[in-house]
């Protein structure tokens, strides 16, 4: 029997998701966006085996219930301030998830509820939050001491253009916050926060086989659990841009054009980070011929038996010219998929919320999850090294 499979979200990752999902016989799928075109181009691309909802309103809780209700699965794709309701209701539904919606709240506050019905979630199961995660889970679980743990990420367009030297490849209000959220990071076993943008560096990597640009790293707020889930005395994140973009987005924000409380102009109430998004978005959209990339590296560093070691583990990815899937929907949307596949096939069964780098402990998952990733065409370097 077919499995049932509700995406919810129908944006550049979430029609990724429900496409890789119909395109394997053993899931029903049906993907629920209220944007009634880009649910018929999916619906179209999966040449109709997707079924498609316009009619669910994800800023209901009871709207969101009702959709998934007797659904074996669900994949998140909702923005991030819709996330965090819209776990809460899944759970209530009694189904399980695995999600992309990089919510504000701690989604670990519906741990309690996820136990008493017996639903396993995984959040932030996407890139970094999500397959870096897993790896950095992976890597602490084999360590007898860690002792840091640093990572770099980013999704970028291979021929940057001016003023931004940007592309949107996932949310745009999600990307707002990186720039806006201060940072939290762990020094010394101490959790604390920095301002989003600040600690820039430039950086060269070095990766056998990929050719990377000279950019520059600051940080942002995306270890989330991580400062509290794995026994690392230091986390480090650090967001990677073109050189001179956390200058820009620095002098944006401080003049107010990322603020969301409105302002007078002229008599008329306008948002400032409505304005901008209604100049901005626009230029920043990704062409459906422009190529851009993929690319994390991940650093964990500790003893095992008395040697000093240190874990690498080095994405990148381009944009799938012949499906068109873009880089970071594909890096992305592929882990939660193949997440949400492991909840399905009973390979990972926690219930509870839990966070990716959890399924680091389960090393059967860790196989399947990077097998699952290469048949995509999702290649990871990995590299262990006495130091």
């Amino acid at each position: 029997m077919k499995k049932k499979v509700t995406v919810l979200g129908n944006g550049l990752v979430g029609a990724v998701m429900a496409l890789d999902l119909a395109s394997d016989e053993k899931y029903e799928v049906t993907v629920c966006d209220a944007d009634k075109a880009r649910l018929q181009k999916t619906k179209d691309d999966s040449g109709g085996r997707i079924s498609a909802k316009d009619d669910v309103d994800f800023s209901s809780p009871d709207s969101i219930a009702s959709a998934v209700k007797g659904q074996d699965l669900v994949i998140g794709a909702v923005p991030g301030s819709l996330g965090y309701a819209m776990l809460g209701a899944v759970i209530r539904a009694g189904v399980s998830m695995s999600d992309i919606s990089f919510m504000a709240e701690d989604y670990r506050e519906w741990d309690a509820e996820a136990k008493k019905r017996g639903v396993t979630t995984f959040e932030d199961a996407g890139v970094a939050p999500g397959s870096s995660s897993i790896l950095i889970g992976y890597a602490c679980d084999m360590l007898d001491v860690v002792e840091d743990v640093t990572y770099y990420v980013t999704g970028l367009p291979t021929a940057p253009e001016a003023p931004f030297n940007y592309k949107l490849v996932f949310s745009p209000d999600d990307l707002i916050e990186e720039y806006v959220r201060p940072a939290r990071t762990k020094r010394n076993g101490e959790v604390i926060t920095v301002p989003a943008l600040s600690g820039r560096k430039a950086i060269n990597f070095d990766i056998p086989g990929v050719k990377l640009p000279e950019m520059e790293g600051f940080f942002t707020d995306g270890s989330r659990t991580l400062l509290d889930t794995i026994p690392s005395p230091n986390v480090t994140e650090y967001t990677l841009r073109y050189p001179g973009t956390a200058d820009r987005m620095e002098f944006l924000r401080e003049i107010g054009i990322f603020d969301t409380e409105p302002v007078d102009v002229k008599g008329a109430k306008v948002r400032p980070r409505d304005l901008f998004g209604a100049i901005a978005y626009p230029k920043m959209r990704l062409g459906q011929g422009e190529n851009e990339f993929t690319f994390y590296h991940v650093e964990v560093t500790g003893k095992k038996d008395g040697k000093r070691l240190q874990y690498r583990y080095s994405l990148y990815d381009e944009r799938d010219m012949k499906t068109g899937y873009p880089s970071m929907s594909r890096t992305t949307g592929f882990t939660c998929v193949i997440v949400g596949r492991l909840i399905a096939d009973g390979v990972l069964k926690m219930p509870g919320v839990n966070p990716p780098e959890s399924i680091g402990k389960n090393h059967k998952a860790v196989e399947i999850f990077l097998e699952e990733l290469k048949k995509r065409n999702v290649r990871i370097l990995d590299k262990i090294e006495e130091l």
